[in-house]
């Protein structure tokens, strides 16, 4: 399975070698805001220290993205997000979420556009130190809470449509995949968002 990952990170690398000249001559068409609610980990989020799970854990997610055009047909979009609020159930543990997409975009439509790449998903984690007894099966165990901010790197596959119901506005929905290769530790997460675009107006003469 290792040698697969590599073998999965040395074909991407290729592939961007191999498209970069095509992304320096994209222009820039849009600037957009967008927000939205975001589900982490659906089906496996733990609720509380008992182990409890939930299928929804809503979340404020922000979002502001950039649109590039290599052709009528198809785009790159770039997305920088963080939810809010990160996600953390327990008092004692600050969570924060932040996360950076690349999509390449297929117009099929003057108001759909199907979106696929990749992305990276940062979890920051603080606290100010100590223990905290959670369940762990019949009984408890203590762990130790972090007194640094520590961060958690996800490599993420990512899928989404967006539907242009208006010049300036958008409806994106986006399938996040964790582990896409493992099937026992794959995770989804699922984000709903409203865009804003200000097209190239910002920047035009």
């Amino acid at each position: 399975m290792t040698n697969l990952i590599k073998k999965f990170h040395c074909s991407l690398m290729l592939c961007c070698v191999l498209l970069m000249p095509q992304i320096v001559r994209a222009s820039f068409v849009d600037l957009n805001f967008g927000a939205g609610l975001m589900n982490q980990a659906i089906g496996r989020y733990q609720t509380d220290v008992s182990g409890e799970k939930s299928s929804f854990n809503n979340r404020l997610a922000l979002e502001t993205g950039l649109t590039y055009e290599w052709n009528p047909s198809w785009h790159l979009f770039l997305d920088l997000g963080f939810l809010w609020p990160g996600g953390s159930e327990e008092s004692y543990i600050s969570k924060q979420v932040y996360y950076l997409n690349g999509h390449f975009g297929y117009k099929l439509t003057d108001e759909i556009i199907l979106r696929y790449g990749g992305g990276l998903y940062l979890t920051q984690i603080s606290g100010d130190g100590g223990e905290a007894s959670i369940r762990n099966g019949t009984g408890f165990t203590n762990f130790p809470i972090p007194e640094e901010t520590t961060t958690a790197r996800n490599v993420t596959f990512n899928v989404a449509g967006e539907y242009y119901f208006h010049k300036e506005y958008s409806t994106k929905l986006e399938a996040f995949i964790f582990n896409p290769t493992n099937s026992r530790n794959r995770t989804y997460n699922l984000a709903l968002t409203l865009r804003y675009h200000f097209g190239d107006s910002l920047w035009a003469d």
